[in-house]
């Protein structure tokens, strides 16, 4: 089995949350999902919000949805050993059927799709696709 791969990029958090959530409702019947979200959002965000936001991420888990959140930085320059380290434990441990990866609005996404395209993924990806953020 191989897992189908969303990136998920742009600058405003909020509007790449909304997009993360339509994905996984969209995906709700694919089989094991996993969400690798951005802590971006804690750097900027009120208290309130960021209890909003474990809130929302309990929520997911209380749906099946796998979730774990990736260290700050670009997933292409300065957390890419981060990325790679987390994504072969997940593809191993969990074995999803759909994952997301939200970006943090400095990552470079075609640089992290490159990333991903490399052959040491071959096997683990059946589709790679990068998803904009929508307003």
């Amino acid at each position: 089995m191989k897992t189908q791969v969303f990136l998920v990029s742009g600058r405003n958090p909020e509007l790449r949350a909304q997009r993360i959530e339509q994905l996984l409702n969209d995906h709700a019947g694919a089989g094991k999902l996993t969400l690798m979200g951005s802590t971006e959002y804690f750097s900027v965000a009120s208290v309130e919000a960021q209890a909003n936001m474990f809130e929302t991420d309990a929520a997911r888990k209380a749906r099946g949805i796998h979730v774990l959140r990736l260290s700050p930085g670009c997933l292409c320059c300065s957390s890419k050993l981060v990325l790679s380290t987390h994504l072969a434990r997940t593809l191993r441990l969990n074995q999803p059927n759909v994952l997301l990866v939200e970006l943090e609005s400095q990552s470079h996404p075609e640089q992290v799709l490159k990333l991903l395209k490399e052959p040491q993924w071959n096997d683990w990806f059946a589709d790679i696709t990068l998803v904009e953020e929508v307003a």
